[in-house]
């Protein structure tokens, strides 16, 4: 990266005076987590925001067994809290969930571990990732798995973090087959934003495209006519991997087309690698499954464009005029002076923050270790939104103004952070800072 490109950092460090500061309002009570690191759901405008259905269980009765519990919450609260989680599911659906006394009976097998727990994803400790579940394979009906890291400060609350309810019925939706929705109300929405204890139409609508409805039997195929054979289990009549009788009743697929949404992959090979047989495009970039499998691109998150050196230079420009508005707006006392900068929430933040300084008579400097801090990534969602993966090591000192007394010195620490810029009105605008209290993508 360019070395004004590397400078830039200190935009959002600015920013985020509060976070190291107790006289200082914080831009947010908790940090950020995920509930998981399954792909992201993509574009979050109104034409595309909904569920999406990945694969489903062949039944209606799922079983599931714990392995172990959590000594983050006494007794067995854990057990009765997963219970709650799978009766928001059961509510909406004609699924019944069933806790068994031996493991080789379950469906899904739930437990607590931490780091590498042989399942080959392991957990990052405290922050980030909570949890991960696996996805149902409606043809062996085989176990899936739900993994909760322990790390983390797991409790049970309609208003601290991180409240176990809400993410164990995240991670139920992904064993019931739904993938990440990028509907900001849904259960499913990638990122752990608080408790949560209900689901959203959309996860409504995600689960009961799967199960139907709680009131009826699921949805039924379409009766063939009196002359037709029932779909059978022995028959494959289009040769795609399902049989028959599974196509019509369990994926929805077309037994006479081994290649339902005409997206150039069959649909046995969809449902074994978790794809979607019946949505060509899952991640909506314009290119088919079929297209990006063969380009070796990711069918499940749109490809992120090509950052030219023009780009990286433009951004490079921008942040560092960030960084001189933004400590002339704490020098000043005047958050205005940053308006052209930042706008939305994280210019409200800003300005509360310089309003609390002014107030107590007190101003923040902040530093950062250039050295040590870098940018990790930077992703072009469009031609308006940019994302700037930052790891950051720095300090702030507090002063009084009146006397220039030294009230408070923090750090060094590290901040890994997410800033989001955005082209609003044909301008160039900081519009979210999203922190981490763990290393998350940094080094």
């Amino acid at each position: 990266m360019r070395w004004n490109f590397l400078k830039g950092i200190l935009a959002l460090l600015l920013v985020s005076l509060a976070c190291s500061n107790s006289t200082s309002p914080q831009p947010s009570a908790e940090p950020d987590y995920r509930y998981d690191d399954l792909p992201e759901a993509g574009d979050e405008s109104a034409a595309f925001t909904e569920y999406r259905a990945i694969s489903q269980w062949g039944k209606l009765e799922v079983t599931y067994f714990f392995v172990n519990g959590t000594g983050k919450i006494s007794g067995e609260e854990e057990e009765t809290l997963i219970k709650q989680a799978f009766d928001l599911w059961a509510q909406h659906t004609p699924l019944t969930f069933t806790e068994v006394a031996n493991r080789s009976e379950a469906d899904i097998v739930i437990g607590w571990a931490t780091g590498d727990h042989g399942d080959g994803d392991p957990f990052d400790g405290p922050g980030d990732v909570l949890a991960h579940a696996s996805f149902p394979n409606p043809y062996d009906d085989g176990q899936v798995f739900l993994h909760f890291d322990d790390d983390e400060r797991w409790v049970n609350s309609t208003s601290q973090n991180v409240d176990l309810l809400t993410v164990a019925a995240h991670e139920i939706g992904h064993t019931l087959g739904l993938a990440h929705s990028n509907d900001r109300d849904a259960l499913m929405y990638p990122s752990y934003s608080g408790p949560h204890r209900f689901l959203g139409e959309d996860d409504i609508a995600g689960v009961q495209s799967l199960y139907g409805v709680a009131s009826a039997p699921p949805h039924a195929p379409e009766v063939p006519a009196n002359d037709a054979p029932p779909p059978s289990a022995d028959n494959d009549s289009d040769r795609d991997g399902i049989s028959d009788r599974d196509e019509v009743l369990v994926t929805g697929t077309d037994p006479n087309s081994d290649d339902t949404d005409n997206d150039g992959l069959g649909d046995g090979v969809e449902v074994l690698n978790r794809m979607n047989p019946l949505e060509p495009d899952m991640d909506r970039d314009g290119a088919s499954d079929g297209q990006e499998v063969a380009n070796g691109t990711d069918p499940f998150f749109p490809e992120q464009a090509d950052i030219s050196p023009e780009l990286e230079e433009e951004v490079s420009d921008f942040l560092t005029e960030a960084i001189e508005l933004q400590i002339e707006a704490y020098q000043r006392g005047d958050a205005s002076i940053a308006s052209s900068i930042m706008a939305g929430e994280i210019f409200d933040n800003l300005s509360s923050e310089i309003n609390t300084l002014n107030t107590q008579g007190l101003v923040s400097i902040s530093e950062i270790d250039y050295y040590e801090s870098y940018i990790d990534d930077i992703r072009v969602l469009n031609e308006a939104h940019i994302e700037v993966d930052t790891c950051e090591v720095w300090s702030t000192a507090t002063y009084r103004l009146s006397d220039g007394q030294l009230i408070a010195n923090e750090g060094p620490s590290l901040l890994p952070q997410t800033i989001t810029i955005q082209n609003l009105n044909g301008g160039w605008f900081i519009t979210a800072v999203e922190f981490f209290d763990a290393p998350s993508f940094c080094d």
